[in-house]
């Protein structure tokens, strides 16, 4: 048989009725199931959202996620994406004294958390005759790089910094400079944020380093270092110290060796070198000794200096050198810094071990020029061959 007699079921009127009524009634089951199911889960949520915590330990402060943010480097803007790493702390203030009445403070008196560590640096002196003298923070770090919450810097006696005594250096000249005091987190001065993308492990901390400059005369007051790190049992990131950076302090060098540096300084500063004379007496110098500042910033201040035979050349040429700073005032024109450096480095030589006592012997590689007060002032200390190289419009932060 071929089958083509054959009743098909699905043709026929009552089976169609049935298979149609059948889908219906699984159609409406799912729907209720359905309902069931988001009741059950918004309930759920409910439940969630009404639990209160049993202890203040379980309550945890949230910081909005940050969103993407240019951070100023020494090379200009680079835009960067940066996370949320911890919390920060912001209601201790550190006060550390330089010597001869005068001090630097850092830090807020504000309470709770905030997604930067706000810097808000403050300088008195208590024997100046004008109280409203304005200074200046040269301020590096070694790891992150500091947000600045203006990138427009002017010089610091503009009509619209007129009653302000705090300000960031932001290049080589004083005539670039930001107001550094903490208003709001719009206006905040200077603020350092933990970034995963400038290296180190999760919740590394930093070295704050400050040299404080009087705008007027472009006399170095003083420097310092904050250490910045993570607490676990906060969870949070806190400045932890200040101190004094001079070698004498943070004992990163001994008595002696420090006075064979400024003795070194001393002799170079009075013979020149091959390309200039810096026509200072001995009497000058013996003048500034108190005010002497030896530290170890580990790299030079700037982008370019000069090396120890007065030609210009960058940072990157001693990129292996630990560098220690001699920093002496020359009343009314700023300050000469000499450069120095453990003997195999300042030769290209990358070592750990410098000497077997364990004293390396320090030799100078190079100096910055003094009264580096304005763009015009700056360029003028300079060879018309160097004016390019070291030129403020080239030259950068």
């Amino acid at each position: 048989m071929n089958g083509r007699g054959k009743k098909k079921p699905w043709r026929s009127p009552h089976a169609f009725v049935t298979l149609v009524t059948v889908m219906l009634a699984m159609i409406l089951a799912l729907v209720v199931f359905s309902s069931e199911k988001e009741e059950e889960i918004a309930q759920k949520k409910g439940g969630e959202r009404a639990a209160v915590p049993q202890s203040i330990e379980e309550i945890k402060p949230v910081s909005s996620p940050s969103k993407e943010k240019v951070i100023i480097t020494e090379d200009g803007n680079a835009a960067v994406n940066t996370d949320v790493l911890g919390f920060y702390r912001n209601n201790v203030v550190y006060t550390v004294s330089t010597g001869y009445g005068m001090s630097l403070s850092i830090g807020l008196e504000m309470s709770g958390d905030a997604d930067a560590l706000y810097i808000n640096p403050h300088f008195s002196y208590e024997y100046a005759g004008n109280p409203d003298e304005a200074y200046c923070y040269l301020l590096k770090t070694e790891r992150v790089p500091l947000e600045y919450a203006k990138n427009n810097p002017g010089p610091a006696n503009s009509f619209a910094n007129q009653n302000v005594t705090d300000f960031a250096i932001r290049g080589r000249t004083y005539d670039r400079v930001v107001p550094a005091a903490f208003t709001d987190t719009s206006n905040y001065g200077v603020c350092w944020k933990d970034n995963s993308g400038m290296g180190g492990r999760a919740h590394d901390g930093d070295l704050l380093r400050i040299l404080i400059i009087r705008i007027s005369d472009g006399t170095l007051m003083g420097a310092a270092q904050a250490k910045i790190t993570y607490d676990e049992a906060k969870g949070s990131y806190q400045f932890v110290s200040l101190v004094n950076a001079d070698v004498s302090v943070t004992g990163e060098l001994s008595a002696g060796q420090r006075e064979n540096l400024v003795q070194d300084t001393f002799t170079y500063l009075l013979n020149g070198n091959e390309q200039m004379s810096f026509g200072v007496t001995l009497e000058e110098l013996v003048a500034q000794r108190p005010f002497i500042v030896v530290e170890r910033p580990g790299r030079t201040y700037y982008n370019r200096l000069y090396d120890k035979d007065g030609r210009s050349i960058a940072k990157g040429t001693l990129s292996n050198c630990d560098i220690y700073a001699v920093n002496i005032n020359y009343y009314g024109f700023g300050f000469f810094t000499v450069y120095f450096a453990p003997e195999p480095q300042a030769h290209g030589l990358r070592v750990e071990k410098l000497s077997e006592d364990g004293e390396p012997k320090l030799v100078i590689v190079g100096y910055d020029a003094f009264a580096p007060m304005t763009v015009d002032t700056f360029n003028s200390f300079l060879y018309a061959d160097d004016v390019d190289l070291f030129g403020a419009a080239q030259y950068g932060s």
